[in-house]
């Protein structure tokens, strides 16, 4: 099978190894900014030059001259795995293979971008990889198979992204190698039940906590924020600023005000917020990451108030 796999990370290049071991013929549309490198994810691009899988770069994938090139390899498939790019007709009319994306979301809610910390945030009890069809609309079209994934009570926005990413992985496999009878599969999304998140409605830069919240919103918010080593949301006490690596799932009932310390051990620290309180157990010095967490609970003394941001 010869496939055009436009992709970046893990999940990607799980992908591409998957489909190189099976004999698969593969033809990688890097992003533009992809420098080869590994960071806290895989480089496809990296993957594909280790592997001599041939490669490209575009900076425009609807260009005309460059649909000529896809539509010139013959490809029997098309899959986009996290590429950056929203792919358009007249690609899809002219490629002449069926064109496929693979989500992070169980379509149809979450369409758009940033769909784990959406998840989160919305107090969703599962999520998931979503295979299906690419049409015009971004994440419209047809379903052809599903991978859930449930969020747990502390889920947090990179732990959830890591189970993602495995999901997907898995969905991939279960899919391969793409049969008519697969494709041929058609799943309407129901458009009653989309949602959709555009770029920047989610602001990751805004990331000290508003204790002001409500209890249950500031606490989806917290964990969908814990994404290592992109973010952390933090707060300041007595001057020195701390990260939140790891909050309990369970809100605790109380009538202090928001922002004071009730309760300081080495289980962790508990914060009121509006209605409840949060216990958090991982702290990180934002100044010095090697300090222990446990040796940070302790300066966060009980009965005081930690000043308040705006968290959205």
């Amino acid at each position: 099978m010869r496939v055009i796999l436009c992709g970046k990370n893990d999940a990607a290049v799980h992908a591409l190894d998957h489909m190189l071991e099976n004999g698969d013929d593969v033809w990688i549309v890097g992003t533009h900014g992809d420098d080869g490198e590994d960071g806290w994810q895989r480089s496809l691009v990296g993957a594909a030059r280790e592997k001599g899988v041939d490669l490209v770069q575009p900076k425009k994938i609807n260009a005309p001259e460059f649909i000529d090139q896809l539509k010139g390899y013959g490809a029997d498939l098309l899959i986009s795995i996290q590429y950056d790019q929203i792919l358009h007709e007249p690609l899809f009319s002219l490629i002449g293979c069926p064109c496929l994306n693979l989500h992070f979301s169980l379509l149809p809610r979450n369409r758009g971008v940033a769909p784990i910390a959406w998840a989160i945030l919305e107090g969703d009890r599962e999520t998931g990889a979503t295979l299906h069809h690419m049409v015009e609309d971004i994440d419209a079209g047809n379903i052809i198979e599903q991978e859930p994934v449930p969020i747990a009570d502390d889920e947090t926005g990179r732990s959830l992204y890591d189970k993602v990413t495995l999901g997907a992985a898995e969905l991939f496999r279960k899919c391969h190698p793409f049969d008519a009878e697969l494709l041929a599969k058609r799943i309407e999304q129901d458009a009653s039940k989309a949602t959709y998140h555009r770029a920047g409605t989610f602001d990751f830069s805004k990331r000290v906590v508003d204790w002001h919240r409500p209890a249950g919103d500031l606490h989806r918010w917290i964990r969908a924020m814990i994404f290592p080593p992109l973010q952390n949301p933090e707060f300041t006490a007595d001057g020195r600023r701390f990260l939140i690596t790891d909050v309990d799932g369970a809100i605790v009932p109380t009538d202090a005000a928001p922002g004071t310390v009730v309760d300081a051990s080495m289980d962790g620290v508990m914060v009121a917020a509006k209605g409840g309180a949060i216990r958090i157990r991982g702290l990180a010095d934002a100044a010095d990451l090697s300090v222990p967490s446990a040796e940070l609970a302790p300066a966060l003394a009980v009965g005081s108030v930690l000043p308040s941001g705006s968290g959205e």
